[in-house]
């Protein structure tokens, strides 16, 4: 295995630190713009599974550090967080290892391989059971509309190709020292902001809501002995909406120890304030149904009446169900799969809207999938219910949020999310953070229903996905079949005498 210098080892360090730094939880985002040009700078030089390895350890470490603070609950999370930094480092290794693989061209390389190659990593990374829809190099422009427009139309996994395109023009300046390759970077950024120029479409029916965040500790909203002094909370924040003279209220995830709608006297204290404000009430809560349990959102009429409930299709695994429990069984883990956790949570049987509500549970509203799926089946605005109270106010909070502004964008829609423990607001169809709250309390705020679809609700990611892969496998085929130019440079320089064994 090939060594690397003492300055390429910190390079490709230093550059997952600076990728991990533009995410949400630190929110320094100029640095995404170049934060990859170290990593690059190496990989221009060597062959790359060493240094891609290295920056995910980086990246990943600091990155998903939210992870961590679930030990209070199960000692065995620093375990699970620790392989899977090593899982997911391993990957950017291979990442590494593709790019520099039978290299020809440096500009058709950094510029088209790389690029489409990140796309289709951060795509795999949300697939299977330990898929999660954070750590997005899309993710870091969150609080930058003007940038993240694109996705509406092509979705956020293309902002993600540009944002490598960025800094593979920049590491080619680095090499090749050419004013235009600096042009073309900022290029790339007029192309991400150009988007922001197409018209906004007709507006909707407008609908005055209320939000309800709450900051109920996990270990008090676990402990059925609290059941009645959660109810008055709650009710308490309802009393409050009600001044608001709202349209709709928000109340969060799971917000009582309790089955709401199989209790009767929990079931009224909801119904009757629907009543007494003439507003729907939208609550998330368990509910136990043909033996089974899920999580799910209940929506209540102007009457007081249950119009209907969603029932969360995509669990949080480990969270919410243990992926391959059978087989744990069968080896002779079952009993450690329980001590973990006792019961799985049932999927629901589809993203079906609640009347014109899209109620994205918590987990799910970090996929770019199940909100559109919801906006395609005629929801009319987005509502994600969560409870981040697992997480301890730990920078998970500023990540999940910022998925609320992405799923706006993309399906233009407004998006209203109610947290417990995190952070609640309202989010405009053009990503604008219109109200947000990190506390307890009620916000309101005006939305508007709307029935266009945007044409990523209508294509999906299939336009990316297909050009990226078509992308990747052409290249990867001519560096097969086309020979390297007699006498060229050889790519790959030996180590110096500092070299450091990884």
């Amino acid at each position: 295995m090939t060594r690397l210098t003492w300055k390429e080892t910190l390079l490709s360090l230093g550059s997952g630190i600076l990728t991990a730094l533009a995410m949400p939880g630190f929110g320094a985002f100029p640095l995404v713009f170049f934060s990859l040009v170290p990593l690059f700078w190496v990989l221009d030089k060597r062959r790359g599974f060493l240094p891609g390895l290295l920056f995910g350890i980086a990246f990943f470490a600091i990155e998903l550090r939210w992870i961590a603070t679930l030990a209070r609950f199960h000692p065995v999370i620093i375990a699970g967080l620790l392989l899977l930094v090593l899982v997911f480092a391993f990957g950017f290794g291979i990442l590494g290892a593709v790019i520099t693989w039978k290299r020809r061209s440096e500009f058709v390389t950094w510029l088209l391989l790389t690029p489409a190659l990140f796309v289709l990593a951060e795509v795999l990374r949300t697939l299977g059971p330990l898929g999660m829809g954070f750590s997005t190099l899309y993710g870091t422009l969150y609080r930058a509309p003007l940038l993240i427009q694109s996705a509406s139309v092509f979705g956020p996994w293309f902002i993600s190709g540009i944002l490598v395109a960025i800094n593979g023009s920049l590491v080619l300046f680095l090499r090749k020292r050419k004013p235009r390759l600096v042009y073309l970077a900022c290029g790339l950024v007029l192309l991400l902001a150009i988007f922001a120029l197409r018209p906004q479409l007709p507006q909707g029916t407008t609908l005055n809501v209320a939000v309800v965040s709450s900051k109920v500790q996990q270990e008090v909203k676990l402990d059925g002995r609290n059941l009645p002094e959660l109810l008055d909370r709650y009710l308490a924040l309802g009393e409050q909406a009600e001044k608001m003279l709202p349209d709709l209220i928000v109340f969060p995830e799971s917000i009582l120890p309790s089955y709401i709608l199989q209790n009767e006297s929990l079931k009224s204290s909801f119904a009757d304030l629907a009543q007494r404000t003439k507003a729907q009430i939208l609550l998330g809560t368990g509910v136990y149904r043909d033996r089974k349990i899920y999580n799910a959102v209940a929506l209540f009429s102007e009457t007081g009446e249950l119009v209907d409930t969603y029932d969360m299709v995509h669990p949080v695994p480990f969270g919410e169900y243990i992926p391959g429990r059978s087989l744990l069984e069968r080896i002779g883990l079952g009993a450690w799969a329980n001590s973990f956790l006792p019961l799985d949570l049932s999927r629901g049987d589809g993203y079906n809207p609640l009347d014109v509500y899209g109620t994205p549970i918590c987990f799910e509203s970090t996929f770019p999938y199940p909100s559109r799926q919801l906006a395609k089946n005629g929801a009319q605005a987005l509502i994600t219910v969560t409870n981040d109270a697992w997480f301890d106010e730990s920078s998970e909070l500023a990540a999940h949020f910022a998925s609320a502004v992405f799923r706006a964008v993309e399906n233009r829609r407004w998006v209203i999310q109610s947290a417990n423990g995190g952070i609640s607001g309202i989010v405009s169809p053009s990503g604008r953070i219109m109200k947000s709250l990190n506390a307890e309390g009620v916000i309101s705020g005006e939305i508007e229903l709307r029935t266009d679809a945007s044409l990523y609700t209508r294509w999906g990611d299939w336009v990316v996905l297909l050009g990226a892969s078509l992308l990747a496998i052409g290249i990867m085929v001519w560096r097969i079949f086309h020979p390297k130019k007699s006498g060229a440079r050889s790519m790959i320089l030996p180590p110096d005498d500092r070299s450091l064994e990884c």
